[in-house]
């Protein structure tokens, strides 16, 4: 008898280190991942990319190889190394393509947990990663590998909208037209400029302000109306001129134009939130999962057996992801050129798209979630009710407990919203002022950009303002 409460006793101190392990292994990819972000907020990116520096290291993670070449790729370019920064967003986008969720990840997710499947990616993470690919080329002055980029944005999306019946929120992208639209007309492309602003105009108006809260572009309708003059599409123009209170300036063709973009702030992370869901009989071997709070209910088969200990339990707990957003600290910005200054428009909400996109596919983590949970706490309580079995019972208690974790996952260097504007410029060396406004005056962003630009030509700038205020929830 002594012996047997000694190896009860030698099992739950194993029990009890193995959750004291666990308390270590809860931490969120935000929080594993905490240098990388340090140093991308001060701004430290040879430290940044020290800690990528060893592929081979991060590659051997197969689970999380895209978040490594999202997160190289993304801090090459901050730090100005355009060439190399494609390297691995081309990594990211040939990984997302060959990306094929294998069945052993789905029983993962349904037994154990997404967090130990291998990441994919969210759907505007694979839409977003190609809107790097076309900033680096554009600044590589490749402005056809950036049309192909462009265009790799609206393929993807495509796919998503074919693949959820566009049931989805989030299921045209604005910014992907805008953005081709952009490229076309630095090209002298007027006319498929102009359909590209036009189809982005359409998803503006009808989707994303809705959705996302994110209204037309003004630079846009400026866009829009300006290369309808140009293509002789007059009753075009005018109805845009009437629409916007617009109306269309004289171009001097001689002069330049500076295409500038603005990465404001960082897109959200992921948390995790865990909630109670009760267990109520539906009738013939169904049970009713229940939350009213959330207005959950979900119905779920079972056998006999599994019914009983089901409604035994009166409730299971469930952990979901969430987002929490990293409030910018700079809500506004201006380029000023000769004493004239020029707004940025708001062209991409990147936090909202992320809110919106975890929504659209909250009643699938939902149904996947509750399996997995009722699957799991099953086998905890009929080992509990085993006699001579505790040993069994504390297994299954550290293993439910142990795997029942959200997904954290997600690419952290995206910016919290993309702007852009555009200046109109003499030939010859010039001199633009960036400056972006803080809450507190004080802690204004200000830099200079010296350029040149050929006559009737586009030359195009980014800026990443990578401060936030504080975490919140939107």
């Amino acid at each position: 008898m002594n012996s047997q409460k000694q190896k009860s006793g030698i099992f739950y101190y194993v029990a009890f280190s193995f959750i004291v392990l666990l308390i270590t292994s809860c931490a969120t990819y935000y929080q594993k991942n905490q240098n990388l972000m340090e140093a991308a907020y001060k701004g430290d990116f040879d430290l940044a990319k020290k800690i990528l520096a060893d592929d081979a290291k991060w590659e051997k993670n197969a689970k999380n190889k895209l978040l490594f070449y999202l997160n190289k790729g993304t801090v090459l370019w901050m730090a100005g190394e355009y060439a190399n920064s494609n390297i691995y967003f081309s990594k990211a986008d040939l990984f997302v393509a060959d990306y094929d969720k294998k069945a052993t990840d789905a029983v993962l997710s349904v037994l154990v947990n997404a967090k130990f499947s291998t990441y994919g990616g969210e759907n505007f993470e694979q839409i977003l990663l190609h809107y790097y690919g076309a900033l680096n080329y554009l600044a590589l002055d490749q402005p056809d590998e950036a049309l192909v980029e462009g265009k790799r944005m609206l393929e993807k999306m495509q796919r998503i909208t074919d693949k959820y019946k566009s049931q989805n929120k989030y299921r045209r992208d604005a910014f992907a037209h805008n953005l081709i639209g952009l490229i076309y007309d630095l090209k002298g492309e007027y006319n498929d400029a102009f359909i590209a602003y036009k189809n982005a105009y359409e998803i503006y108006k009808e989707d994303y302000l809705k959705q996302f809260g994110t209204p037309m572009p003004e630079q846009l309708k400026k866009d829009l109306i300006r290369t309808a003059k140009r293509i002789g599409f007059y009753d075009e123009q005018s109805k845009f001129e009437k629409e916007f209170n617009l109306v269309a300036q004289n171009e001097n063709r001689s002069k330049s134009d500076l295409l500038f973009f603005w990465n404001n702030g960082l897109g959200p992370v992921k948390g995790q939130n865990t909630i109670n869901v009760m267990v109520i009989p539906y009738g013939d071997g169904w049970v009713q999962f229940v939350n009213p709070e959330l207005g959950i209910s979900i119905p779920f088969r079972t056998s006999d057996t599994q019914n009983k200990d089901l409604l035994d339990m009166k409730y299971i707990r469930l952990a979901l992801p969430k987002y929490i957003s990293r409030l910018p600290y700079f809500n506004s910005a201006q380029l000023v050129l000769n004493n004239t200054s020029y707004p940025f428009s708001l062209s991409e909400n990147i936090n909202a798209i992320a809110f919106k996109s975890l929504e659209d596919r909250m009643g699938r983590e939902l149904a996947i979630g509750l399996t997995r949970v009722a699957l799991k706490q099953l086998a905890v309580h009929q080992a509990q009710k085993s006699k001579n079995q505790q040993g069994l019972a504390a297994a299954a208690l550290i293993y439910g407990a142990l795997s029942e974790q959200a997904d954290t996952r997600n690419w952290q260097l995206l910016p919290y919203s993309i702007n852009y504007t555009r200046v109109k410029l003499d030939t010859g060396f010039q001199k633009v002022h960036f400056e972006a406004f803080a809450p507190d005056t004080s802690k204004n962003v200000k830099r200079d950009f010296e350029i040149k630009v050929a006559p009737g030509k586009t030359k195009v700038l980014t800026i990443q303002t990578i401060n936030f205020l504080r975490y919140g929830n939107e």
